[in-house]
């Protein structure tokens, strides 16, 4: 399994609830526990303006790569904007892409890191300035390399950014399960939003999401899914309010990976949201989450060489 990564996604600050270390810390884990090994690590590559172009508009791709934010900007995206922080939103776009390129050829490719979700065309918001999701999709899109894709946003919060981006392309497909009583207060209309109350946990999101999944895959008709695996729908963490505990969360990503396999679907993964009170434990339930994407993989293609 390769993985895709970059020290340039961590930028210390930890007095926010965003720890960006959590991404290295979780490659850390998957090495220590011999999931990886370093030779599966990929450099994550520099976007193209181009490539940015795709979805955000030409002021925003500017300010980006530039560095060159104004107060309303760090306010709206909840962040201190420093040009080490506009570095690691930009190379996370880079390992997201670079991780759709690898899924399309392999079956399976993960960014450890991404998930901006919250980002849209013209400004950041929730943590995010660039939505890696939906920047990767359009970019195959327009290749030619994939005629569809999935975008499965299992966080705790809504991806707004993705579904504004992407609500006019018939060719993607958005489905998010989320807490409708958090972050954002303004929802955008995904192709199937399932919206959870406060409390939720493992039987009745796992009971949902095994009854809406599928019907969304069916009507997606993909060739590609990209898996927004948010850690924030954990008990412990600070701003989901959903009640999964890790068995839950590690039958949840089972269940996508196992349904999207079977049905011969390369699988894009992305970390996105987590923000546990034990910070150790946000780490865990991401390399959980990688671990059942390696295990359900290896389940179902086994023998195939040069499956797709």
């Amino acid at each position: 399994m390769k993985i895709v990564f970059s020290k340039k996604y961590t930028v210390r600050n930890r007095n926010h609830v965003f720890r960006s270390d959590k991404f290295e810390e979780t490659l850390k884990t998957l090495l220590r526990e011999k999931i990886i090994s370093r030779k599966d690590i990929v450099e994550a590559p520099e976007p193209l303006r181009e490539d940015l172009r795709l979805v955000h508009s030409a002021q925003w791709v500017d300010k980006n790569l530039s560095c060159r934010f104004i107060a309303k900007d760090c306010a709206r995206a909840e962040l201190e904007i420093t040009s080490d922080v506009a570095l690691a939103h930009l190379m996370n776009v880079g390992g997201t892409i670079k991780a759709a390129e690898i899924a399309l050829s392999e079956g399976l490719g993960v960014n450890c890191g991404g998930g901006a979700h919250h980002a849209f065309a013209g400004h950041g918001e929730g943590f995010c300035l660039l939505n890696d999701i939906a920047v990767a999709i359009k970019k195959l899109l327009k290749a030619k390399k994939i005629r569809r894709a999935i975008v499965i946003d299992l966080d705790a919060h809504q991806g707004n950014g993705t579904a504004s981006i992407l609500k006019k392309d018939k060719r993607v497909f958005t489905f998010s399960m989320h807490n409708k009583k958090i972050y954002p207060e303004k929802k955008e209309k995904s192709s199937l939003d399932i919206e959870l109350r406060p409390g939720t946990g493992d039987g009745i999101y796992l009971g949902l999401l095994k009854k809406n999944l599928p019907t969304a895959l069916e009507a997606a008709e993909a060739d590609l899914a990209v898996y927004v695996a948010g850690a924030d729908v954990y008990s412990g963490d600070l701003l989901g309010g959903l009640k999964l505990t890790m068995g839950g969360i590690k039958k949840r990503d089972a269940f996508v990976f196992a349904e999207c396999f079977r049905r011969k679907l390369p699988v894009v993964v992305v970390l996105s949201g987590g923000y546990a009170k034990k910070f150790k434990e946000t780490v865990r339930i991401h390399a959980n989450t990688i671990t059942a994407a390696h295990s359900e993989y290896e389940e179902n293609h086994r023998g195939l060489a040069n499956f797709y």
